[in-house]
C-alpha cells in the first residue's frame, strides 16, 4: 500500500531553480509579490574536477586511437556516470532541503523537453560537458523527493530567462570569459544565474496569476508597435503588477 505523504501548507513561496553548466544549480525564493527572500548556489566542484579529469582522460586516449573498438573506456565511463549519479542525489537532496527550510511548498524548474545542446564543436570538451549535464536526471530525482516531503515541482518555460535583466531594463551582455557574468543595460553587474533563477519563479507566479500564458513567458495585454517583441516576463513584472492596483486605489 502506498502512504500517501501530507500535503504541505501553501507557503505562496516558490524555490526556483536554474541548472547551469558553470553553475551545477543557483536557486532563489520568490514570493507572489516578487519579493526574494533567500537565494542559494549548489556547486560541488570537487567532483565536478573529479568527473571533468576522467573525461579529457578518455576524449586524449579516443583521439589517439584511430577506431574505437567496441566497449572502448568502459571503466571510466562508469566511474563518470558514478560521480554524476552521487552529484545528483546529494544535490537534489540539498535543494529539497533547502526549499523546505525557506518555507517553499513548490520547486520550478525548467521546461527543456526536447532542446538540444548547440554550442561547443564536435568532439569538444564543451559539447561533451552538455553530455554529462545533469538536468534530467536531477528534475527527476527533485520530484521524488519533493513528493515524499509533500510539495510539488512545476516546470516553467525557461526560453529567454538568462538573456533578459530581473530588472526589466532589457537584454543583458555576457561577459567574454566569465560567462556567468551578465550587465545590465544600466551598467549593473550581476550573476546571469542567479539573475535567471529570479525570472524562473516571476513566470511561474505570472502564470499563476493569469498575468502571461504559461507557454511563452510573455506579458498578456498591453498595445505594441507592428513587429515589436512583446516584453518577456521578469521579476519586475510582478512589481508592475503590485503596484498597479494601488495606483488605481489613490
Amino acid at each position: 500500500m502506498e502512504i500517501q505523504p501530507e500535503k504541505l501548507p501553501d507557503q505562496q513561496s516558490v524555490c526556483a531553480v536554474d541548472v547551469g553548466i558553470n553553475t551545477l544549480v543557483t536557486a532563489s525564493i520568490v514570493s507572489s509579490n516578487g519579493t526574494v527572500a533567500a537565494r542559494r548556489f549548489f556547486h560541488p566542484a570537487a567532483d565536478m574536477d573529479r568527473r571533468d579529469k576522467r573525461a579529457a582522460m578518455i576524449r586524449g586516449k579516443a583521439r589517439k586511437t584511430g577506431k574505437l573498438s567496441k566497449g572502448f573506456g568502459r571503466t571510466w565511463y562508469r566511474k563518470v556516470q558514478r560521480i554524476n549519479e552521487n552529484m545528483a542525489q546529494q544535490t537534489s537532496r540539498q535543494l529539497v532541503d533547502f526549499a523546505l527550510a525557506e518555507g517553499a511548498d513548490m520547486i520550478g524548474l525548467e521546461e527543456l523537453k526536447g532542446w538540444r545542446p548547440k554550442a561547443g564543436k564536435k568532439r569538444s570538451s564543451l559539447r561533451q560537458r552538455f553530455h554529462q549535464w545533469l538536468h534530467r536526471r536531477l528534475a527527476t530525482l527533485i520530484e521524488h523527493k519533493m513528493k515524499e516531503a509533500g510539495g510539488k515541482v512545476v516546470y516553467v518555460y525557461a526560453r529567454g530567462t538568462s538573456y533578459w535583466a530581473f530588472d526589466g531594463s532589457g537584454r543583458v551582455k555576457r561577459h567574454k570569459t566569465q560567462y556567468e557574468l551578465a550587465t545590465f543595460q544600466s551598467g549593473k553587474q550581476y550573476n546571469a544565474d542567479l539573475s535567471a533563477s529570479y525570472n524562473m519563479g516571476a513566470r511561474y507566479w505570472a502564470w499563476k496569476r493569469k498575468l502571461t500564458r504559461r507557454k511563452d513567458g510573455q506579458a498578456s495585454g498591453g498595445k505594441r508597435s507592428p513587429g515589436s517583441p512583446r516584453m518577456p516576463v521578469t521579476l519586475s513584472t510582478l512589481w508592475r503588477s503590485d503596484e498597479a492596483p494601488n495606483q488605481c486605489a489613490a
